[in-house]
């Protein structure tokens, strides 16, 4: 037996002692309310004083589906543990519905049937973080494109409501993602989202906004998709189809991290739509395109300047054909610190390009750009010429570090360049 520095055996209150279960129940209560709910239910089988601990737990948790096989057993989980637990507020809610597949297709609407009531029911609880997803066991949406998505019906509107994640949700004509009614929401996610309609994401109070490829396809008379943050700080857009949402005056924005992919598209004849000139205000500022998809490059001389703008990484659009855009933000950004060219391998497609980005007046780079990293393949014959355009503006060969490699356009830096492009308080806690 492990003794004290007395000598002593330590005491235990008896053989068999149950410690956990001697503990508060608000602190049982939040230990349970890291399991999965199923799991957190089960413990009333522990001991008397387990009995109605899984009533009060601040979390409901329902993403572990396969482990009920079946839709309909699912739901009705769900449905009991809704109806037979107290009403604590809940700090967060998670929840996935279940897809019974039989070859490409579910049976019909038992899967998601009752996903609405139960958001509805989170935000009766006055629920802090709201996940909603499409489960997906097999992986067969990336698959089949046909499988719908989660719709969601739901109204949205809670004042204790900070963090929203959404995944495989596609959005219903009678309820677009209009956010008013959340004041204090502060984080949006979306993740393999979708509309066949008009899409608004409306809230003022939202700081960091996630949109990763989605898909915002529309026949209607306004297809693009409207986003008005104007509290915004973060802002991420990566891979997507269909149109580019329209974003209204970001004037808090400060770091931005902008990824196409080749399935990106955009009605170049909108003259109401502009990325760029949203993101003027930013402090850090990612660009990355694939040369076949949406290009920036039109967008880009419409921007008078990037005046706040000390941090930037670019790809291989903004040195093809020419090296136009990136001697645009050379001239326009006088806050420049510390720039950043990764380039794959050069687009055998690029055109010759009529746009003037630049003035025929000299100028020189930003006097505080200090550091200029190139990410390259061996042998990049593009490399020579951008050290020539560099100096022929100011930039000193010594503040110019090249490394070749095996990169792609959308490979990622080292750590210390990529803490560039974080929001600090996406890591919160539940």
């Amino acid at each position: 037996m492990r003794r004290g520095f007395d000598g002593k055996a330590p005491a235990t209150g008896g053989c068999g002692a149950d410690r956990l279960g001697a503990l508060p129940d608000e602190i049982l209560q939040h230990a349970l309310s890291f399991l999965p709910s199923r799991e957190a239910v089960r413990t009333c089988l522990l001991a008397r004083r387990w009995r109605h601990q899984w009533k009060s737990v601040p979390a409901l948790r329902v993403a572990d589906v396969d482990a009920f096989k079946f839709a309909q057993r699912l739901n009705e989980f769900v449905n009991h543990l809704i109806v037979l637990r107290d009403r604590t507020p809940l700090h967060a809610c998670e929840i996935a519905a279940y897809k019974e597949y039989k070859g490409r297709y579910y049976d019909d609407e038992e899967p998601s049937r009752y996903t609405d009531l139960w958001i509805r029911y989170a935000m009766s609880c006055n629920v802090r973080l709201l996940r909603l997803s499409n489960h997906d066991p097999a992986d067969l949406d990336a698959q089949y494109e046909n499988i719908e998505d989660v719709l969601l019906h739901a109204h949205i509107a809670s004042h204790h409501l900070t963090t929203l994640e959404l995944e495989g949700v596609m959005f219903s004509c009678q309820y677009p993602l209009d956010l008013s009614s959340c004041p204090n929401l502060d984080i949006i996610k979306m993740n393999r989202c979708s509309s066949l309609i008009h899409v608004n994401i409306w809230s003022r109070s939202v700081r960091c906004l996630c949109i990763t490829h989605y898909d915002f396809y529309s026949y209607e008379e306004k297809p693009r998709a409207v986003v008005y943050v104007p509290s915004l700080v973060y802002l991420e857009m990566t891979g997507g189809r269909g149109l580019v949402p329209a974003f209204e005056s970001m004037p808090l924005l400060q770091t931005a991290s902008i990824k196409f992919g080749w399935t990106s598209t955009r009605d170049d004849n909108n003259d109401g739509f502009l990325l760029l000139g949203r993101l003027s205000d930013a402090t850090n500022l990612e660009l990355i395109s694939e040369p076949q998809a949406l290009s920036f490059r039109k967008d880009l001389m419409r921007c008078t300047a990037f005046s706040k703008l000390k941090t930037l990484s670019l790809n291989d659009w903004c040195v093809e054909p020419d090296f136009g855009p990136l001697l645009h933000f050379l001239q326009r950004s006088p806050s420049l610190e510390k720039l950043c060219l990764q380039l794959s391998k050069p687009d055998e497609h690029a055109k010759e390009t009529d746009a003037s980005y630049v003035s025929t007046e000299p100028f020189l780079a930003s006097k505080h750009l200090r550091v200029v990293k190139i990410r390259c393949h061996e042998n990049d014959e593009r490399v020579p010429k951008i050290l020539n355009v560099m100096s022929s503006y100011g930039v000193p060969p010594e503040q110019i570090n090249v490394k070749e490699g095996n990169w792609s356009s959308e490979g990622s830096y080292s750590d210390s360049e990529q803490s560039d492009y974080s929001y600090s308080d996406t890591d919160q806690s539940d």
